[in-house]
């Protein structure tokens, strides 16, 4: 699916193009996507112009992301900062998370409605800074999704904790308009800066027909690595799953493994 930006190929960043899933690979391709939002490296701003500034950011060209009607020619677009928070984490590093509010104003797609006439498409934007320089940020990763009527996506939201191993672990929650849920993806910056995907093992150790009852997505807490989803039953509604799926997670390497599960009765 159309969602973040390209990825631009820089040494500092220390991403390893070959540790992307590839793009056949349909399983793994949420965590592609994830691995796709970082950023070449971005020199540090001040904190004070990250929390009033958009930063121009790479992203995919409109006909790629955008889904929406737009014509081929860009009148205006402007950026309005909209959220600027520090995440709770006891990690050395402070991690901020940002979120732009983009609206674009495109010549008219529908070229009947006269040489005047244009199409707007907004847009959110969310990236994580890395702040642990007193005073300065830099952009680490983002994602760039469309909003309005025209919307695949209803929010992404990272998340960072640290590891028992002196790893960061980044997560990513992305949740689909309508019923269709959330899904999150992971990914791990080793100790010597570099970010490797990581592979979700765990749901291949749970019982014959357990994943076919996960409907609509894991939470898993990225600092306890505690996961709880809505376990259906053949006769339960969309709205409503009788029970609850439990799961302790380990972090073994760049695999999340099973430690044990439970199953419970929904409240």
């Amino acid at each position: 699916m159309i969602l973040l930006a390209l990825l631009l190929a820089a040494p500092a960043l220390r991403v390893d193009a070959q540790v992307i899933p590839p793009p056949d690979d349909t399983r793994q391709s949420m965590l592609r996507q994830a691995m796709l939002g970082f950023v070449p490296a971005q020199a540090a701003v001040p904190e004070m112009r990250a929390q009033r500034d958009c930063l121009d950011l790479p992203a995919a060209p409109p006909d790629d992301r955008l889904l929406g009607p737009h014509g081929s020619s860009l009148i205006s677009a402007r950026c309005d900062v909209v959220e600027y928070q520090a995440l709770a984490s006891t990690l050395p590093g402070r991690w901020t998370v940002v979120r732009y509010r983009r609206e674009s104003t495109f010549t008219a797609e529908d070229t009947t409605r006269g040489a005047d006439a244009r199409d707007t498409i907004t847009e959110e934007e969310v990236v994580l800074f890395d702040a642990s320089r007193s005073a300065q940020v830099h952009a680490v990763w983002h994602a760039r999704f469309e909003t309005g009527p025209y919307a695949v996506w209803r929010s992404i939201t990272p998340e960072v904790a640290p590891t028992r191993v002196g790893a960061t672990l980044l997560s990513v929650m992305t949740c689909v308009n309508g019923t269709g849920g959330c899904g999150q993806e992971f990914v791990s910056r080793h100790r010597d800066g570099r970010w490797y995907p990581v592979r979700q093992t765990w749901l291949d150790q749970l019982p014959k027909g357990f994943s076919g009852r996960i409907r609509h997505g894991v939470r898993i807490d990225p600092v306890t690595l505690r996961g709880e989803a809505g376990f259906y039953g053949e006769r339960d509604a969309n709205c409503c799953p009788s029970e609850r799926l439990v799961v302790d997670l380990a972090l073994r390497g760049d695999s999340l493994v099973l430690r044990r599960h439970t199953v419970a009765r929904s409240p």
